[in-house]
């Protein structure tokens, strides 16, 4: 009986060897590598994340994309990164489970866990598809001139924020350019994306010339300033603030009518714009020194920012 050791140690290890042979099987084999490959490209595509935030980050700070548009890009990078993560944990965890079958201490049957794992993979890739397309049209913005700017004194009359009628056409013939911006850039990608949202951000300023009280310019301003802003005792920056916003107001309207002219000629252009407005008072506009004097006309300006982004 001992002479038959050896034997039986190597019947034994045979079968063993044979039963992990065949468990790497071409099916393993293959759903194994589609995992691998996917969570390198996931962890590419995190790398390419961080590079838009810093792109997106600089051109804010370099003024060439408003601020409330960089928040929405970061926004919308880290929610991505947290679905790149998720995406990684359940290709890893996948894997993992391959792994172990091949070694012989898994439990589930081949087909359920190739299965389990080219799903993984599958909406792993899909993911990272609809992000490409998205960061592609977000890249192509940001690599847009999208900034602008009027001066107020070619609309508006000192101390007037309502825009006569030979000044709004005038203001239509400056604005529509910018808003054609819009529909040429999603015309781009109208084969892509169903829909874009695209905005177009007004922000007026105004100089630090001081609104005496008792001048007609203050009692206009004043009552606006308590009712509509609650502003209970204006100064004189509260009212130079006043007076941006009414101003970004009105030149909103303008380019609201170019929008709606624009949508009865395309007919269903695909693209979704609003225009929002903001006062910026006796800040200091984009491209102007801080050194500028209180009554510097440079400081007299509209600013226009056009976005054009899918829906994030």
């Amino acid at each position: 009986m001992q002479r038959r050791y050896p034997f039986d140690f190597l019947f034994l290890l045979f079968l063993v060897l044979a039963s992990s042979c065949s468990r790497n099987t071409r099916a393993v084999q293959q759903s194994s590598a589609r995992v691998k490959a996917s969570v390198s490209s996931q962890q590419n595509a995190g790398r390419h994340l961080d590079e838009l935030s810093k792109k997106s980050a600089d051109a804010a700070k370099a003024e060439q994309i408003d601020e409330s548009t960089d928040k929405e890009i970061q926004a919308y990078i880290e929610r991505e990164r947290a679905n790149i993560e998720a995406h990684i944990r359940r290709l890893e965890t996948a894997n993992q489970t391959l792994e172990d079958y091949k070694a012989g201490t898994g439990t589930s049957q081949e087909k359920e866990l190739v299965a389990a794992a080219n799903e993984a993979a599958g909406e792993a890739s899909k993911s990272l598809r609809i992000l490409e397309e998205k960061t592609r049209v977000i890249v192509d913005f940001l690599n847009s001139e999208t900034f602008s700017k009027a001066e107020v004194g070619a609309l508006f009359d000192p101390g007037e924020y309502v825009l006569p009628a030979a000044r709004a056409k005038r203001g239509k013939q400056m604005f529509t350019p910018i808003v054609q911006k819009l529909y040429l850039f999603a015309q781009k990608y109208e084969s892509t994306f169903k829909s874009l949202k695209g905005d177009v951000i007004v922000t007026g300023y105004s100089d630090g010339t001081r609104i005496d009280p008792g001048s007609n310019l203050h009692r206009t301003l004043a009552p606006i300033a308590r009712n509509k802003y609650s502003i209970v005792d204006p100064t004189s920056t509260d009212l130079n603030l006043v007076l941006s916003e009414l101003r970004a107001e009105a030149v909103s309207e303008v380019i609201n009518s170019i929008i709606r002219e624009e949508e009865t000629k395309r007919n269903n252009s695909g693209i979704r714009i609003e225009v929002r407005t903001l006062g910026r008072g006796e800040s200091i506009p984009p491209g102007v020194s801080q050194s500028a004097t209180i009554n510097d006309s440079r400081r007299r300006v509209v600013t226009f920012y056009w976005v054009v982004l899918p829906e994030l």
